[in-house]
């Protein structure tokens, strides 16, 4: 086993809720380690293979650790990020956006790319929960130059999913949105979201496809 294979995926929890139970097969698996915001010291996030956030990441916290995530990225790290970015935690990244009105085509989705986390999965089944447009995401964060944008959302197609390589190491995986593992009515699909995410960020999948 590689020694990249040997580190650990972060699931990091910004509250006292129980763990989603998405990720029960990865977590059961020894694929994937939930640790909470406030214990997680830098020497763990930098040595982590992959990083899971949540909605509810305390922004400024971890924007007090670009130097310990430059590190980790740098190191070939992958991080998928969920929720509105609020407080870049990297020069080349930007603050979301939102859309405009908020009518109900302002929240369609459109598939821009293929990407293994959204394989199979017609996108139009996320714009919906119990009825409700615009769960999946009321805008989007900029993409950084080399960014590849994979879902758009609105007349526009706003990209509020897309995957960047970063020139110095690592990945970003964004969606600009409620966290993904959430917003299907589809059990089966919203646990699928999580295992893939997982798979990403151990590196099993590529940045983009």
């Amino acid at each position: 086993m590689t020694a990249a294979a040997d580190r650990e995926t972060l699931l990091v929890l910004s509250g006292d809720g129980p763990p989603p139970k998405a990720f029960d097969a990865p977590r059961a698996a020894g694929a994937l380690t939930i640790v909470r915001q406030t214990e997680l010291d830098d020497s763990r996030l930098v040595a982590a293979r992959g990083l899971i956030t949540t909605m509810h990441l305390d922004q400024v916290d971890f924007a007090r650790r670009s130097i310990a995530l430059e590190t980790f990225f740098d190191r070939g790290g992958r991080l998928a990020f969920m929720g509105h970015l609020a407080r870049p935690f990297l020069p080349e990244l930007a603050p979301f956006v939102p859309l405009g009105a908020g009518r109900r085509a302002d929240f369609a989705l459109v598939a821009l790319d293929e990407h293994a986390v959204f394989e199979g999965i017609d996108r139009a089944r996320l714009e919906t929960r119990r009825g409700v447009a615009g769960f999946y995401g009321r805008g989007h964060s900029p993409p950084p130059p080399g960014g590849h944008a994979l879902t758009g959302v609105g007349p526009r197609a706003a990209p509020i999913d897309w995957a960047w390589e970063r020139p110095a190491g690592g990945a970003l995986l964004m969606h600009a949105g409620n966290d993904l593992w959430t917003v299907c009515d589809e059990s089966s699909v919203n646990v699928a979201l999580a295992e893939r995410i997982v798979a990403w960020c151990a590196g099993a999948t590529a940045i983009w496809s």
